[in-house]
């Protein structure tokens, strides 16, 4: 170990995989995490650097697996700036690894899958760009959700592959209709190329989504959103993703996208393990209340949602709304599913990191406290509240005192 490098996090509570240390210490050595432990077990070096994390908790950073921007930047933007400062405002709220997630026309999609790869390539200032999710583009007609029509096309082999040889391989993840023609021999395609299909955006019956999980679908986009509900009769991909075991499920936690009874149905369905937390949030994450124009057409940032004006804001307004995009984060994620479905913080943490470090094969390296793992984490209040984020061991973000 180079001493001379390395920091002590000391005095937190810990969560790791396994338990809870309360008084823990994390020592970091570079990038890594070199021991952990209580502070009876794990001795701190002279000149390391320490930090106090006294009266807060130390958790892995959050992954987050399905988005497409915040701060005011999108993703879809297509240059390494953009990629940049997504990258520093989800470090403000405890994520250290996320998916660049595209959806728009064929060369947008390519400018910005580009972009993904310099970030990747140069590094950023905040979260560590994982890959690509492809949501899309080949969506139901039926459940387009926020897309514009004029971006819904075929399952195109060719796009996909280019894409890949452009983007040296890093889409990690793909979101398909698969009752689409040519949508099972795109999902064996790309399965066998180790990417992860994932069912969204699709108004399959039940016995479509069984053929495309046979091609090899293993993922679901935001549950319960832009998909086919369950009908007693006819199940739909709400009831494959609740019955059926292949598939991991993601889930939008703000509170809006997802009522909490369904939330709290999904946990019990699919079991702690099979349940990815994500954002699925838009450019106006983080941005003040108020008006904005979002894909071509206005929209309203208020009490936690972003919304179209039609039907009127006002009122009761959860229940008189068209949500237009989330504006979620994944800290905010995590405290809501302890409040609003009654998990454990140490079960929300594990949906937020180590069930989305595994679903893209970066868990031997990221998703939770372990030692030989990137030194990826976040320290937090009790309401989730984020105070300092570190990626590899550099510290990316750090709470101001007027916050």
């Amino acid at each position: 170990m180079n001493k001379e490098n390395s920091i002590g996090i000391v005095n937190g509570k810990l969560i790791t995989p396994f338990n809870v240390i309360e008084e823990g210490v994390v020592l970091i050595d570079g990038e890594r995490i070199s021991a952990i432990g209580s502070k009876r077990e794990v001795k701190v070096p002279k000149k390391a650097e320490v930090i106090d994390a006294s009266g807060k908790v130390v958790v892995p950073g959050f992954i987050d697996i399905h988005t497409h921007g915040g701060g005011g930047r999108s993703l879809m933007e297509g240059t390494y700036e953009a990629v940049d400062e997504i990258s520093k405002f989800f470090a403000e709220h405890g994520t250290t690894g996320f998916l660049s997630t595209l959806l728009g026309l064929k060369e947008d999609m390519l400018k910005a899958a580009k972009a993904t790869k310099t970030a990747m390539d140069r590094g950023t200032k905040g979260a560590e760009v994982l890959g690509i999710h492809l949501e899309g583009p080949s969506f139901s007609p039926k459940k387009p959700g926020a897309a514009d029509p004029r971006w819904l096309r075929r399952p195109d082999i060719r796009e996909f592959d280019r894409i890949m040889r452009e983007s040296n391989n890093a889409v990690k993840l793909v979101t398909i209709a698969p009752e689409l023609d040519g949508a099972l021999e795109f999902i064996k395609h790309i399965t066998r190329r180790g990417v992860v299909a994932s069912v969204g955006h699709s108004y399959a019956t039940y016995d479509q989504v069984l053929k495309g999980i046979k091609a090899g679908i293993s993922h679901a986009c935001h549950t319960y959103n832009a998909m086919r509900g369950l009908h007693h009769r006819e199940p739909g991909v709400v009831g494959a993703v609740l019955s059926r075991d292949e598939l991991t499920a993601e889930l939008i936690a703000d509170g809006h996208h997802v009522s909490p009874p369904a939330m709290k149905i999904l946990v019990r369905c699919k079991g702690i393990d099979k349940v990815i937390l994500i954002t699925d949030s838009t450019r106006l994450a983080g941005m003040p209340e108020g008006e904005y124009t979002w894909m071509g057409q206005k929209v309203i940032v208020k009490g936690g949602m972003c919304v179209l004006p039609r039907p009127p804001v006002s009122g009761a307004l959860a229940e008189k709304v068209t949500l237009a995009g989330s504006i979620a984060t994944m800290n905010e994620d995590v405290k809501n599913m302890v409040e609003l479905v009654g998990v454990t913080l140490q079960e929300a943490i594990r949906m937020a990191s180590v069930n989305p470090a595994r679903r893209i094969g970066v868990y031997d390296r990221k998703g939770s406290l372990e030692v030989g793992k990137d030194a990826d984490l976040a320290m937090v209040d009790d309401q989730l509240n984020v105070y300092m984020t570190m990626v590899r061991g550099r510290i990316v973000y750090e709470r101001s005192s007027e916050k």
